[in-house]
C-alpha cells in the first residue's frame, strides 16, 4: 500500500468515526428532549405525573391521559367515575344527549365540547352547540354513603345509550368499576370523615358571663354564619373552626341566658391545613380561658393536660396526611364535594 493510499485509509476511519460520534450525542440530545416534552406535557401542578399519581390508570393511552390532565372544573378523577365519548362526526343534537336523565342522578355532570375547545357544561344549555366529544361524571360517594347501585346501573346505561344515539365510542377514564371503586373511596372517607371537638366550662361548676362570652367572641375575630353559628375563618375567609353550644346547636343568648359550657369544632376534612388550623384553634381557646375563667375538658369533665393535646394534634396531623396521600387535600374543592 502506498503512502497515498494508507492517508486516505485513515482519513477515512476519522471521517467514519466522527460521524458515529456525531450522531451518538444527537441521539442522546434527542432522547433528553422528548423526555422532558413528555414530562412537562403530563406533570400537573404539585410536579407529579399522571402515573405517580394515579398508578391504577397506567393502561391508558396517551390521549387518554391528556384528557385526564385536562378536565372541566371541578371534576375529580380520585372521586368521580368519569366516561368519555368521542364522535365519529361533529353534531348538534343536544336533544341526544339525555339530560333529563342526567340530571336525575346524584352528583353527576356532562359536558360536551368540539374539538380542543373548552368544556361547555350542559346544565342549563340553551340553543344548539356543535360538539364531537362528551364527557360525563358521577361522583362515587357522599357523606351519605356510596353511590347506589340502582344508579350505578342508570348511569351506565345512559353512557351507553349517549354513546350509541351519537355514534361514538366510549372510554372509561377513570373507575370504570364504580361499584368496588365507590365502597373503597367510602371506607377511606370514613376512616377520616372526623369532627375534631374540644369543651370548654367555666371553673368551678359556674356558668359562662353572656356578656363578656360575647365580647370575647368578637375581640377573637368570630362571625355569625347564614346557619347561626359563631365561626372564624382563616385568611383567605376559609373557616377553620367554630363555637357551639354544648348540644352543638348555634350559640343563643337571649333563649338560653345559663351557658353552662361551649364546644370548639373543626370538620376536619373541610379545613384547610388542619394542623396549622388546629393551632390556632388552641391559640383561640387560651384566650377564652384568660378572659372568662375556664378550663378544656374531655367528656367526663375531667380538665386536658400538655399530653392529651398532643395526642389529640397527632391525630389532627395523621388524618391530614392521609388525605394527601390520596390526593384529596382537606379543605379543597375536592375535599368539599366529596363531604358535602
Amino acid at each position: 500500500m502506498s503512502d497515498i493510499q494508507f492517508a486516505l485509509t485513515i482519513l477515512a476511519v476519522i471521517i467514519i468515526l466522527i460521524m458515529i460520534i456525531f450522531n451518538w450525542i444527537r441521539l442522546i440530545q434527542y432522547r433528553k428532549q422528548n423526555h422532558a416534552e413528555k414530562s412537562f406535557l403530563y406533570k400537573d401542578e404539585n410536579g407529579l405525573s399522571l402515573e405517580e399519581k394515579n398508578p391504577y390508570d397506567h393502561d391508558l393511552s396517551i390521549s387518554e391521559k391528556y384528557l385526564l390532565s385536562n378536565l372541566p372544573k371541578d371534576i375529580y378523577r380520585d372521586i368521580d367515575a368519569i366516561a368519555f365519548i368521542r364522535l365519529n362526526k361533529a353534531t348538534h343534537a343536544t336533544s341526544k344527549l339525555n339530560l333529563r336523565d342526567f340530571i336525575e342522578l346524584p352528583h353527576a355532570h356532562c359536558f360536551i365540547r368540539r374539538n380542543e375547545d373548552e368544556w361547555q357544561s350542559t346544565e342549563g344549555l340553551t340553543g344548539s352547540a356543535s360538539f364531537d366529544q362528551i364527557l360525563i361524571a358521577i361522583q362515587l360517594v357522599d357523606r351519605q354513603g356510596p353511590i347506589s347501585q340502582a344508579h350505578t346501573q342508570t348511569f351506565r346505561m345512559l353512557s351507553e345509550k349517549t354513546k350509541n344515539d351519537l355514534d361514538g365510542s366510549l372510554i372509561w377514564l377513570s373507575h370504570s368499576n364504580i361499584e368496588e371503586d365507590a365502597k373503597e373511596l367510602n371506607q377511606f372517607c370514613a376512616l377520616v370523615d372526623h369532627m375534631m371537638t374540644l369543651t370548654l366550662i367555666p371553673k368551678n361548676n359556674g356558668l359562662f358571663d353572656n356578656e363578656k362570652l360575647i365580647e370575647t367572641l368578637k375581640t377573637d375575630g368570630f362571625k355569625v354564619n347564614k346557619d347561626g353559628y359563631h365561626e372564624f375563618k382563616g385568611r383567605d375567609k376559609h373557616p377553620l373552626f367554630r363555637v357551639t353550644s354544648l348540644n352543638q346547636q348555634p350559640l343563643s343568648f337571649n333563649l338560653d341566658p345559663y351557658i353552662q359550657g361551649i364546644l370548639f369544632q373543626m370538620d376536619l376534612p373541610l379545613t384547610l391545613s388542619c394542623k396549622e388550623s388546629f393551632d390556632a384553634m388552641l391559640e383561640s381557646i387560651t384566650n377564652f380561658q384568660k378572659e372568662l375563667e375556664c378550663m378544656l375538658v374531655d367528656s367526663n369533665k375531667k380538665e386536658l393536660n400538655v399530653n392529651h393535646i398532643e395526642r389529640i394534634r397527632y391525630q389532627v396531623e395523621k388524618i391530614e396526611n392521609q388525605m394527601v396521600a390520596k390526593n384529596i387535600i382537606p379543605g379543597s374543592s375536592c375535599a368539599r364535594r366529596l363531604f358535602s
